[in-house]
């Protein structure tokens, strides 16, 4: 039979935080889980002390069983805690409590997603319906018919660009966790992304050129497909978003008065510019700084959540400074190791 420091054991080895009251209300026990939510002086506090919940005190009050979730304010942050109590007059009661912030958080990012994903959806959408019903029922010239029909077209591939970076996102969501282990020459995919937006860059009178401040570009662990992904994202940008017959720079630079050393990669233009105050919110889902300018050069708002996303995986950070009317750099720092 297990004894009482065997149950003890077994209770600090728990994910859920397990508090003993006794018939007083007093905390006669708390596991190392309870107390990473209410700090290490818990014992011999009353309870009503720790949570200040109405519900949870009048069941208390009451000895009453509940099952409710809270939020709940610490010095490590916030918390929606998930509570159970069960105590029965004249015996000890007994608080289980689970940490439901990471679940309600998800819950919170999935409502958002949907919310966003309908909105961005609803607008080509109505356009495109909106047209449909001006060809059904009116008589238009052959100029007018081409032209609403350019303009659907546009609105359907707005559409399809916004479910296949949708679709991008999810699969590198899924796969956030695994860490590449492939050695790959980081200016390998790096030139690829360069050289497959070379052509529109000069179309646009825009020149791309590579700046490479070392003789061999390190070897890295990383998922090939996924780095063009991200230099595809920041080359494309710097293109649509730097003035006229201007030069996007690819800057390569090793760090190594750190441990473990970075390999840094700058893509820098020169345009428009990003305020302050929107750079904390870049990589969020959506987020636009210029709506309609976005929206005119083809952007789904997408692009630099996948980047954020990749270069999780790749334990990379990614750093923003930026001047209105002036020089935009996003700069990608990849570990190396040995």
């Amino acid at each position: 039979m297990l004894g009482d420091t065997d149950y003890i054991a077994l209770l600090e080895q728990l994910d859920e935080g397990v508090i003993i009251v006794s018939a007083n209300y007093n905390v006669l026990y708390g596991n190392k889980t309870a107390i990473g939510y209410f700090g290490d002086k818990l014992l011999d506090v009353p309870i009503y002390n720790l949570i200040r919940n109405s519900e949870v005190i009048d069941a208390i009050n009451d000895s009453a069983e509940i099952n409710i979730s809270f939020p709940y304010t610490s010095s490590d942050g916030i918390y929606k805690l998930q509570l159970s109590y069960n105590h029965k007059p004249g015996k000890p009661g007994i608080l289980i409590i689970s940490n439901q912030t990471e679940e309600e958080n998800f819950d919170s990012i999935r409502r958002d997603l949907i919310a966003n994903v309908s909105h961005e959806l609803r607008s080509p959408l109505t356009s495109i319906s909106g047209f449909i019903e001006t060809l059904q029922n009116e008589k238009l010239s052959q100029k007018q018919y081409s032209k609403f029909l350019d303009i659907m077209s546009e609105e359907a591939n707005r559409m399809d660009r916004i479910i296949s970076d949708l679709l991008s996102l999810s699969k590198i969501e899924i796969n956030e966790f695994i860490e590449p282990q492939t050695e790959i020459n980081l200016m390998e995919p790096i030139l690829l992304a360069k050289n497959a937006l070379e052509l529109r860059a000069n179309e646009l009178g825009k020149k791309i050129i590579v700046d490479q401040k070392l003789d061999i570009a390190p070897m890295i662990k990383a998922d090939a497909d996924q780095i063009i992904e991200v230099f595809h994202n920041l080359i494309d940008n710097a293109i649509k978003y730097s003035i006229e017959n201007s030069t996007i720079k690819i800057i390569l630079e090793v760090i190594d008065d750190i441990n473990p050393k970075q390999m840094s990669v700058t893509v820098e233009n020169i345009g428009t510019g990003i305020g302050e105050e929107h750079l904390p919110r870049l990589t969020e889902r959506f987020y636009r700084v210029d709506k309609a300018r976005s929206r005119n050069v083809g952007g789904t708002g997408l692009g630099l959540a996948i980047v954020k996303h990749i270069l999780l995986r790749h334990s990379a950070d990614m750093e923003v400074s930026s001047q209105v009317n002036g020089k935009t750099r996003f700069t990608v720092l990849f570990p190396i190791y040995g």
